[in-house]
């Protein structure tokens, strides 16, 4: 496989802004590096997803992604909600620890995205929630959330 198409292939794994952080990284590196970008060919076009396309997606396979012993169930204070794209919550989280013990966090202020930003809706600073959350891909998602009774 040529320097290009290598190219091409790393900038269709790592989107858009990835991407452009790459380029600019390498151009940075050496003036000698020439790159041409070709357009992904249509076949590949469908794979290429907005951020809450990519998420609403991830929210439909994330059980087939994650084993039950890879979520871990908490309960949190919500501090923050930004409901834009692609969504994320911020929590006063205690300790969590999934059974499988990819998830390990102390008690702590976190901003976690969601995997639908639906689930925000109707969450305010101050609400205590209980939520589900996996490692998908190498971030820790909420999955799952509903305030607490």
């Amino acid at each position: 496989m040529n320097f290009a198409a290598c190219f091409r292939n790393k900038v269709h794994n790592m989107g858009l802004q990835a991407a452009r952080l790459a380029i600019a990284a390498a151009l940075a590196m050496s003036s000698a590096i020439v790159c041409v970008l070709t357009p992904i060919p249509a076949a590949h076009s469908q794979e290429l997803l907005s951020p809450g396309d990519w998420l609403e997606k991830l929210d439909r396979d994330h059980n087939k992604m994650v084993s039950p012993a890879g979520h871990v169930h908490a309960r949190g204070r919500v501090l923050d909600v930004d409901i834009e794209r692609p969504g994320s919550i911020t929590i006063l989280v205690d300790a969590i620890e999934s059974a499988d013990k990819t998830i390990r966090m102390p008690a702590m202020e976190m901003p976690f995205h969601v995997t639908n930003r639906r689930m925000l809706q109707g969450l305010r600073p101050g609400d205590v929630i209980d939520f589900e959350a996996a490692r998908l891909k190498t971030a820790v998602m909420i999955t799952r959330i509903r305030k607490a009774h």
